[in-house]
C-alpha cells in the first residue's frame, strides 16, 4: 500500500518507535535513531554501524528481499524477527524504500505495535479520505489554527489565508466569536463575504466540534461551501437586486366577514408560494407609485420644496489621452469604478442611460452606488438610474490599471433596444367558497389579474445565470497545466507555495497539502537555496534578468529521499486579483544529465584512444628508424663499393633494390611519424618570418629531377615584393614538397606544375600549386584527405602510401593555415594554402 507520507530521517530521530536504515545488499545498518540502537544493545550509532549480521537471520533476509521487492513511494508493513537481537518474538515494522548516501536503494523500518499499526492504518485512510473530499474542508485547533486542509481547500484559500482562521475571515474578534458559539452549540453554520483566491465570495460557513479531549487535537472541522453563485440566482428570483428597497406599501383592506373562517381553515403557503407573493406585490406596489407618483422633471427639481443640500457635482477624471481616447471611441457603453464610486463614463454609456455626458452618468446616485460596489460579472441584470428608467443588459468585468491603483472596468451589452412598457398588475384576493360561486368580474383590458393559487402560470420567465466563466476556466487552465510533465508552481512575493501541479506533485513526491504555504527553498538542496534567492532577488531588481531570463539548474530534496537534478525557470506574474507573485516552472534534467556524462565519458575514451594510438605510431615508428638507418647505411657502402666491388651483377642489383626500398621505408615511416605527432600535440615549431619564395624554390630544386624523368614543367610565378608569413619553416617545406610531389606524380607528359603566390585584398595570403594532371571528383577528393587513402585511377598505378595530403593538411593547420583543394576530372587541381592576416607580415 501507499502512504500518506513517507518520514524522513530527521523526522525519526525522537520518535519513541525503533527506526533502522537498511544497506541490505551488505547487511548492514547504516542510521538508527536511540530506540533502534537501544534495541540492538548498542550505546551509539557506531555500535551498530560496525555489527555484523547473518544474512540468514530472518529480519536481513526480510530486509533483502524488501529491498528487490519494493518501489519509491510503497509502504509495506511486515513482522521482522532478530533472534540475535533477544527481542521476544517478532515485531511489525513499516518498511518502505529511502536512499542511501551513494545513490543506492535502501531499507528503512519503523517498528510500531499491533494495536498502533491498526490506528495508524485507520488514521491514513481516514486522512486520505479528508483529502479526496469534493468540498474545501479544515480542520481548526483550539487556538484557531489551522491544522489541516484538504485539496479542495488548498485551492479555494490563498497562501495567506492557510495558516488560522482568523487569516481566513479577516478578523481576530469573528474568528474568537465562532469559535466560542462552536464549543457551546456544536454545530454553527455563517454566511460571510470571504476574500479567497479568485476574488471576494459568499462562502457558507460549516463549523462542527469533533469532541476530542487531547489538547494538540483539532477542535473543529470547517466545511467552505461557495454559494455565490446561488445567492445571486436566489436574489434574482426575489428581486432583490433589480427593485430598490422601498418604503412598505399601505395594509390592504380586510377580507370579507364570510371569508375569514376560510382562509383560516387553509393550509399556510410554502417558501417558493411565499416569494412569489412577495415578488407580484413588490411588482403591484411599483406599478401603483409609477402610477399615482410621476418621477419629478427637471424644472421640479428646483422647487422651493426640494432637499435643501444637493449632493456635490463630481467631475470626470483627468486621464491622458492615451488612455481616454480608446474608451471614449468604443461603441459599447464603458464604465470604470474604485473606491464605491464611478470614475468615468464614455459617451456610448450616457446614450445607454439617457444621458448627454459621462459626467451626467458618473453623478447617477443609483448608477454610482450599484456599479461602486459591484466586483465581479452579471449575465443579465436590471440596471435601475435615478429618474427610474430601467434597462437590462450583461455585465462583464475586468481590473485595469488606473491612477491611484486598480480599477474595474464594466463593458455592458443591453439585452434589447426597447423594453416593452410594463402592464398595469393587480393582486387578486385568495379564493374562498363565495367567491368560488359569485359571477366573475370582467377586468379591464390592460389589466392582468394574477390568481395565487397558481403561481406557476402567472410568473414570469428567469433568465438563469449563465454558467460561471471565471470558475470554469480556472478549473480548465488547472486541468491543462496537470497535463504538463514539467511541474508548475506559484509562489507568493515570500516565494512560498500558493499552487502546486501534479507535475510538480510526480517530480516532488509531495501533494499540495503537504507543502502549500511553505516556502521552496525547503524543497532544494542547500546549495542550491542561494542560487534561486539570487535569482529571485534579481528579477525584482531593475537590472536586465527579467528580460533575459535563461533559467537555473537547481538540485532537489524529493520526498522519497535523495536528490533530483532540475531546470528552474522563474517569471514574475503581473496579474493584479491574483495572489501569486512568481510563476515557477522546473523540469527533471536527470535524463539529460545521463545522456551528458555518457557523452562527455564517450568522448574522453575516444581522446584517449587517438592519443594512444598516435603515441603508439610516434613510439613504434622511432624504434624502426634505427634499425632501417643501419640498413640503408650497409647498402650505400656494398652500392658504391667502398671495401671492394662486387663482381657479380646480380648481387650489385639486389642491393641497389635493398637502398631503393629502404629509403621508401624510411620515408613511409617519417610521414607516420610526423602525422602521429601532429595528432599528439607533439609537433614541435618554431615559428619565425619565412618567405615563401625560398621556400619554392628549395622545393623546386628537390623535384627538378622528378620532374624532369616525368617529362612535366615546373614553374615559378611570385611576385617580388611578397610579404613573409609566420611559419615553421621546415613544416613548410615539407607541407609544399608533398604537393609539389603529388601534382608530378598525377600530371601527364608534357603537362605542367605551377608555384605561385598572391597577397589578396582582404589582406590574406594564398601559395598555389595548380597541375593540369588527371584531377579528381569530390568523392575521390574527400578519399584523398583520409589518412592511407589513395586515389585510383584508371590505366594509371601510382607508387605512394595515401599520407601525403593528410599530413600536408595537418602540417598545414598545425602553422594555423588552411589548406584548400579544388579539382575537376581531366582538368587538373588546385591547392591553396590560405595564411590569414594575422600571419601576415607587414612591410
Amino acid at each position: 500500500m501507499a502512504d500518506v507520507a513517507t518520514p524522513t530521517l530527521e523526522d525519526l530521530r525522537d520518535v519513541p518507535e525503533a527506526a533502522w536504515l537498511w544497506d541490505a545488499g551488505r547487511a548492514r545498518i547504516v542510521w538508527a535513531n536511540p530506540a533502534g540502537i537501544a534495541f540492538f544493545g548498542g550505546a551509539s550509532l557506531f555500535d551498530l554501524i560496525d555489527r555484523p549480521f547473518g544474512e540468514q537471520e530472518p529480519g536481513v533476509e526480510a530486509m533483502m528481499n524488501l529491498s528487490r521487492s519494493l518501489h519509491r513511494g510503497q509502504v509495506e508493513t511486515v513482522e521482522l524477527s532478530f533472534p540475535s537481537a533477544a527481542a521476544e518474538g517478532p515485531i511489525p515494522c513499516r518498511c518502505m524504500i529511502h536512499a542511501l548516501a551513494d545513490g543506492r536503494p535502501g531499507v528503512l523500518a519503523v517498528a510500531r505495535s499491533s494495536g498502533e499499526q491498526d490506528a495508524g492504518r485507520a488514521d491514513a485512510d481516514m486522512a486520505a479520505a479528508f483529502d479526496l473530499l469534493p468540498s474545501a474542508a479544515v480542520l481548526v485547533g483550539r487556538d484557531g489554527g489551522f491544522r489541516h486542509l484538504n485539496a479542495a481547500a488548498q485551492l479555494l484559500l490563498g497562501a495567506n489565508q492557510r495558516g488560522s482562521l482568523a487569516e481566513m475571515m479577516g478578523d481576530q474578534a469573528s474568528a474568537d466569536a465562532l469559535l466560542v458559539r462552536v464549543g457551546a452549540a456544536g454545530t454553527v453554520v455563517q454566511h460571510r463575504a470571504v476574500s479567497v483566491r479568485i476574488g471576494i465570495r459568499d462562502i457558507r460557513l460549516t463549523a462542527r466540534r469533533l469532541n476530542r479531549e487531547a489538547e494538540d487535537a483539532a477542535f473543529a472541522m470547517l466545511l467552505l461551501d461557495d454559494v455565490t453563485e446561488r445567492r445571486a440566482l436566489e436574489l434574482k428570483l426575489s428581486g432583490a437586486d433589480a427593485v430598490p428597497a422601498r418604503t412598505p406599501a399601505p395594509a390592504a383592506p380586510p377580507a370579507p366577514a364570510e371569508a375569514a373562517p376560510a382562509a383560516k381553515a387553509s393550509a399556510p403557503l410554502s417558501e417558493s408560494d411565499a416569494a412569489a407573493f412577495e415578488k407580484i406585490a413588490k411588482a403591484v406596489e411599483e406599478g401603483i407609485r409609477q402610477v399615482k407618483q410621476p418621477p419629478p422633471r427637471a424644472a421640479d427639481a428646483a422647487t422651493p420644496d426640494a432637499s435643501p443640500t444637493a449632493p456635490t457635482r463630481r467631475k470626470l477624471q483627468r486621464i491622458p489621452d492615451q488612455v481616454r481616447l480608446p474608451l471614449e471611441n468604443r461603441s459599447e457603453a464603458v464604465l470604470v469604478a474604485k473606491d464605491g464610486h464611478l470614475l468615468f463614463a464614455n459617451p456610448a454609456a450616457a446614450r445607454l442611460f439617457g444621458y448627454e455626458t459621462g459626467e451626467d452618468v458618473i453623478n447617477d446616485q443609483a448608477l454610482s452606488t450599484r456599479f461602486g460596489q459591484l466586483g465581479q460579472a452579471l449575465p443579465r441584470t436590471e440596471i435601475i438610474t435615478d429618474s427610474g428608467s430601467a434597462i437590462e443588459a450583461s455585465v462583464q468585468m475586468v481590473v485595469i490599471p488606473w491612477l491611484g491603483g486598480p480599477a474595474r472596468q464594466f463593458l455592458l451589452l443591453p439585452a434589447a433596444a426597447h423594453k416593452p412598457e410594463r402592464p398595469d398588475i393587480r393582486l387578486a384576493p385568495p379564493p374562498t367558497p363565495a367567491m368560488a360561486t359569485a359571477e366573475a368580474v370582467p377586468a379591464a383590458p390592460d389589466t392582468i389579474v394574477l390568481q395565487p393559487e397558481a403561481p406557476r402560470a402567472t410568473a414570469e420567465v428567469i433568465q438563469l445565470p449563465l454558467r460561471n466563466t471565471g470558475a470554469d476556466a480556472d478549473q480548465e487552465l488547472r486541468a491543462i497545466l496537470d497535463t504538463a510533465a514539467d511541474g508548475i508552481i506559484t509562489l507568493d512575493p515570500d516565494a512560498k507555495i500558493h499552487t502546486f501541479s501534479a507535475g510538480a506533485e510526480a517530480i516532488f513526491g509531495y501533494r499540495i497539502a503537504e507543502v502549500a504555504g511553505k516556502p521552496l527553498f525547503d524543497l532544494l538542496a542547500p546549495e542550491s537555496r542561494k542560487v534561486v534567492r539570487d535569482y529571485l532577488a534579481a528579477l525584482q531588481g531593475p537590472g536586465l534578468a527579467s528580460v533575459f531570463n535563461d533559467g537555473r539548474e537547481v538540485t532537489a530534496l524529493v520526498s522519497q529521499g535523495g536528490t533530483v537534478p532540475l531546470f528552474l525557470t522563474i517569471g514574475r506574474l503581473q496579474a493584479t486579483r491574483s495572489q501569486a507573485a512568481f510563476c515557477a516552472v522546473v523540469r527533471d534534467i536527470t535524463q539529460w544529465k545521463k545522456t551528458e556524462a555518457e557523452l562527455r565519458e564517450a568522448k574522453d575514451r575516444a581522446e584517449a584512444t587517438s592519443r594512444q594510438k598516435s603515441e603508439f605510431l610516434a613510439s613504434v615508428s622511432h624504434e624502426l628508424r634505427t634499425p632501417l638507418n643501419a640498413i640503408m647505411g650497409f647498402s650505400e657502402v656494398m652500392r658504391l663499393g667502398r671495401f671492394g666491388e662486387i663482381d657479380n651483377e646480380k648481387y650489385r642489383g639486389y642491393v641497389q633494390d635493398i637502398h631503393a626500398s629502404g629509403a621508401h621505408l624510411l620515408s613511409l615511416i617519417n610521414d607516420l611519424l610526423d602525422l602521429s605527432k601532429v595528432e599528439a600535440g607533439k609537433l614541435e615549431l618554431n615559428f619565425t618570418a619565412v618567405s615563401l619564395s625560398d621556400v619554392a624554390d628549395y622545393v623546386l630544386k628537390l623535384t627538378q629531377e622528378q620532374a624532369t624523368a616525368a617529362r612535366v614543367v615546373l614553374r615559378k610565378s611570385m611576385p617580388a615584393d611578397l610579404p613573409n608569413v609566420v611559419a615553421d619553416l621546415r613544416s613548410m617545406r615539407q607541407a609544399l614538397l608533398n604537393l609539389v610531389s603529388n601534382a608530378i606524380k598525377f600530371t601527364d607528359a608534357g603537362g605542367q606544375v605551377v608555384v605561385s603566390a598572391q597577397l589578396m585584398p582582404n589582406g590574406e595570403l594564398k601559395l598555389r600549386v595548380k597541375d593540369t594532371g588527371i584531377g579528381m571528383d569530390e568523392d575521390q577528393l574527400r578519399g584523398a584527405l583520409e589518412p592511407f587513402g589513395r586515389v585510383i585511377t584508371e590505366g594509371r598505378d601510382v607508387q605512394g602510401t595515401g599520407l601525403g595530403l593528410p599530413l600536408t593538411k595537418a602540417l598545414v593547420e598545425a602553422n594555423r593555415a588552411r589548406l584548400l583543394l579544388t579539382s575537376e576530372p581531366r582538368k587538373g587541381t588546385l591547392a591553396e594554402v590560405a595564411f590569414p592576416t594575422t600571419r601576415v607580415l607587414a612591410e
